[in-house]
């Protein structure tokens, strides 16, 4: 016996929008500092600390809320352009189009990124590691942000958990009077404890995917924009019973993002307790509170 005409229907409609290929917006790109962008005092900052070009697209969605609903000013910091060297060139122009697209102001860490950020190259290589270091920890140092989000320890892809291992050692590096909130991100793997579950609104998946259509190399070999509604959706699944409680019932959204959340202070990440779910209508109020 075969499915319903309906939910056959249903399939089709599902396979359809995953193979379409995206249209990339025609928009002007940011301008990418080597420096440090231009900051108002007045408003929080936060650094989103992105393995590559893209993961301030997938991982970004609470960053864009803050600076749409608070006026937060967001920095992306593009810790790698990619393995690939001869690629880099084009992927710095798609991440200046991605970034133009979600508002967030970006810079590189160094003229191409960094390379071999790795748990290997911190194990092995003192020297290289101790300069990316230094260099992540004088750009906290500057930007002074309120909230800082990276990957979390066991995201997989070897460049997110040396981005994780990375800023936490940049962060360590402030000295034991600084505090700030943290968001730990996940992507290539789930986080084993998220506590904080972010609704997504229409208006925010649409902006952020069409800065994901920006890199089309990467989405050639692999349909991450196309595929991106669909890893939303999921989270709401996910996380009605991982930020919540197992049996609980499925909040009333229909995109989300996972995060683990807590606070840097006394040198050290400290993860909050509580897990609570923000709907996309519902104010962020004090999520960033210290």
């Amino acid at each position: 016996m075969g499915a319903p005409d309906d939910i056959s229907g249903v399939v089709s409609s599902y396979v359809q929008l995953v193979r379409r290929v995206l249209t990339a917006p025609d928009v002007a790109p940011c301008i990418i500092s080597e420096t440090f962008p231009a900051h108002d005092p007045s408003r929080p900052c936060a650094l989103l600390f992105s393995p590559h070009p893209d993961d301030e697209c997938l991982t970004g969605a609470l960053a864009l809320r803050l600076a749409r609903e608070q006026g937060w000013q967001v920095v992306n910091v593009a810790i790698t352009l990619g393995s690939d060297a001869t690629r880099r060139a084009l992927r710095k122009a798609e991440l200046a189009r991605a970034c133009a697209v979600l508002g967030f102001d970006c810079m590189l860490p160094a003229p191409e990124g960094f390379s071999n950020v790795t748990a290997e190259t911190r194990a092995k290589d003192a020297k290289a590691w101790a300069a990316m270091v230094a260099r992540c920890a004088d750009i906290i140092a500057r930007c002074k942000p309120q909230a800082v989000f990276l990957p979390h320890e066991k995201d997989a892809h070897p460049a997110h958990v040396g981005t994780h291992v990375l800023a936490a050692d940049a962060l360590a590096a402030q000295g034991a009077g600084f505090e700030c909130a943290v968001f730990e991100t996940e992507y290539w793997q789930p986080n084993e404890t998220p506590n904080y579950m972010v609704g997504v609104g229409e208006e925010d998946v649409a902006t952020l995917l069409s800065a994901l259509s920006c890199p089309a190399g990467e989405n050639a070999r692999n349909p991450f924009d196309a595929r991106f509604p669909a890893y939303l959706i999921d989270n709401v699944r996910r996380g009605a019973e991982r930020v919540g409680c197992p049996g609980a019932s499925a909040p009333a959204m229909d995109f989300a993002v996972l995060y683990r959340y807590g606070v840097w202070k006394n040198g050290r990440f400290m993860p909050s307790a509580l897990g609570r779910a923000v709907g996309a209508d519902e104010p962020l109020r004090a999520i960033c509170d210290t």
